[in-house]
């Protein structure tokens, strides 16, 4: 480790960019597509409830991870405001 530049601090930020940059915007997209695919969207395609239901755990899957995204930038403010330290918030 340099004295000026933290090298695991970066990865840490490169790896979770990545994550959160790329990976749940692609995941998204392919619920959407799933999605599709499974209320049949052409006029040929027949409705198809196991891609129909995947595709609805992966809009859930996506939901919980952008509302655990949020919970855990505001935790400060509501364990001060509430008196609930979640998500690894301290008592000030």
């Amino acid at each position: 480790m340099s004295a000026w530049f933290n090298y695991i601090a970066v990865s840490k930020i490169v790896i979770f960019g990545l994550l959160v940059g790329a990976a749940l915007p692609a995941l998204f997209a392919v619920g959407v597509r799933l999605n599709a695919d499974g209320v049949g969207a052409t006029s040929v395609a027949r409705r198809n409830p196991v891609l129909l239901a995947l595709s609805w755990l992966i809009f859930a899957l996506v939901l919980a991870a952008v509302l655990l995204g949020v919970l855990f930038i505001a935790r400060d403010f509501i364990g001060h405001h509430t008196g609930w330290y979640i998500l690894g918030a301290q008592h000030k």
